[in-house]
């Protein structure tokens, strides 16, 4: 039977092909020589006649960009990464490092790609933690969803696949009221010669425990903070956030920490308060790396989310209210009202400085 007018037709290409159907479907017309040419588009090349019939008919119910057709995963990100990146500097490194364990499905058309595609890649990372596999797992869903808006695909495969590493919960060490004492010594005897890197010149990474430990903002939120956001005559930073749209808040400066965040500011010129290279802000590889040596030479063990944990208790301890503390630092929250986040920075930083170590 023959198909209507303007639906697309299959034919057999000559030669021994392993796919030697292919559908197509009329996008225009041109005139050459006082005649009308009919203009083409592929939709795909297929090993069955069947296969192609299909494919056909999924085009016609659900029509797409055909220029999009041969889209893949990597020009996908090639083109969505930029944006992202400017957005959120902090989370170029971790973002490459995903996109580098998808290298099998790279080269590979999007609307080609099915849901076991994307699992063999979380299953090829049985050496990766479950968090590494959940970041693999989550630029998927990001390039997906930028495709789908686009037009490259109509759905997101990534929501079927699933973690295969096993959830290990990671225990977290707040910082003891000895430890933190002992920081705040180091740092009114100008650090010690175990706290000094290479790249910083021994400033400013000492001065970054403390700002963790009293604002309970998450690493990549410090390495990602500039001065513009940093308003010391009314005490509070407009924190931009990096990982949930609560994360987008205002940080009161506890009294005692004034200082520390003021001579930060005095170390560098420059747009962030903690630098690094190519005018961006210090990586987490660099600050982690960092941070792995100093803590043992310390006699201490910590990781740099140890600080948020410890922030996070002590204003448990000092009678802070609830949803006062999932305001301060950031957590997602549905019992606190609009009139909440909209209370006096004074209220806020009469909170935090219930604070003592």
């Amino acid at each position: 039977m023959r198909n209507p007018n303007g639906y697309g037709g299959v034919s057999k290409l000559p030669g021994n092909r392993r796919r030697p159907y292919r559908a197509r479907v009329t996008v225009g017309w041109s005139e050459r020589d006082g005649a009308r040419i009919q203009q083409y588009a592929t939709i795909g090349y297929y090993a069955t006649r069947s296969e192609a019939l299909l494919a056909l008919a999924d085009y016609n119910r659900c029509p797409w960009d055909t220029r999009t057709r041969n889209m893949t995963f990597k020009s996908a990100f090639d083109q969505w990464s930029p944006g992202y990146f400017e957005k959120y500097p902090s989370t170029r490194r971790v973002t490459e490092c995903a996109m580098a364990l998808c290298r099998r499905i790279w080269y590979t058309p999007i609307r080609d790609l099915r849901a076991w595609h994307l699992q063999e890649v979380i299953s090829g990372m049985d050496d990766k933690s479950r968090g590494y596999q959940s970041k693999v797992r989550s630029l998927m869903h990001m390039v997906y969803r930028w495709a789908m808006s686009r037009d490259v695909t109509q759905r997101d495969i990534s929501q079927y696949v699933e973690l295969t590493a096993e959830e290990q919960e990671s225990p977290r060490r707040v910082f003891t009221p000895e430890e933190v004492r002992l920081l705040w010594s180091l740092y009114a005897n100008g650090e010690s010669a175990v706290l000094r890197s290479p790249y910083y010149d021994g400033c400013g990474l000492l001065e970054s425990v403390l700002v963790l430990i009293y604002t309970g903002i998450r690493v990549g939120e410090l390495l990602s903070l500039r001065r513009v956001d940093i308003h010391m005559d009314r005490r509070f930073i407009d924190l931009r956030g990096t990982k949930t749209r609560a994360a987008r808040r205002t940080v009161p400066l506890h009294r005692d920490i004034l200082p520390v965040v003021n001579r930060l500011m005095e170390l560098r010129p420059s747009e962030f308060l903690l630098p690094g290279k190519e005018g961006m802000g210090m990586t987490y590889s660099s600050y982690k790396g960092w941070f792995d040596k100093a803590m043992p030479a310390l006699g201490m063990r910590h990781t740099p989310h140890d600080a948020r944990h410890t922030f996070i208790s002590a204003l448990d301890t000092a009678g802070v209210r609830r949803a006062a503390v999932k305001f301060i630092v950031g957590h997602s929250q549905q019992d606190v009202t609009d009139r909440y986040t909209h209370k006096d920075l004074s209220e806020l930083i009469g909170e935090v400085d219930k604070v003592k170590y």
